[in-house]
């Protein structure tokens, strides 16, 4: 195969190479880091703080029954939230009913949710810190798609010429 067939070969294989692929990458990485950045300043307001700080205080609690007698001498029961956070807190839920509801339905979901919440703010954090690896990783490919698109210009040149000779 002579040098022309070769170039014509090469050529045809690397026609498909679409450049406005390569832009969009070079744009995708442009915003990756915008919303990196933009988490960054997010994660370090102060609402998540007092996320954590409500977490480490009521993250910890139980459910307790505890039980009283009244006047005539009949039992009652009363719930209690009792928390190992800041020192041991009793938080008064009132009778069954009522505390179980608010045991199920706000204070075991809330505790997820701020769980999660903490759990995920640490690994966004973790993204955010690596934003300089993704801005290198984002130079070196801007470098190479413009190598690509000079190599494509050369390669139509030398195409060119094959296909007149």
């Amino acid at each position: 195969m002579n040098a022309s067939k070769a170039v014509i070969a090469l050529f045809n294989d690397l026609s498909g190479l679409d450049v406005r692929v390569l832009g969009g990458l070079e744009e995708g990485l442009v915003s990756v880091d915008t919303a990196l950045r933009r988490l960054g300043d997010v994660l370090k307001v102060s609402e998540w703080g007092n996320l954590v700080r409500l977490y480490e205080d009521y993250g910890d609690c139980h459910l307790e029954r505890t039980w009283v007698r009244n006047k005539v001498g009949r039992r009652y029961y009363y719930y209690y939230l009792k928390c190992r956070g800041r020192g041991v807190r009793s938080i008064y839920l009132g009778k069954e009913a009522d505390a179980l509801a608010f045991y199920n339905n706000v204070y075991k979901p809330l505790v997820e949710a701020l769980r999660r919440v903490i759990e995920l703010s640490g690994r966004l954090m973790i993204l955010v810190n690596e934003r300089g690896e993704v801005n290198q990783i984002a130079e070196e490919l801007w470098r190479v798609t413009d190598e690509l698109r000079e190599i494509r210009q050369q390669l139509t040149v030398f195409n060119q010429k094959a296909t007149k000779g």
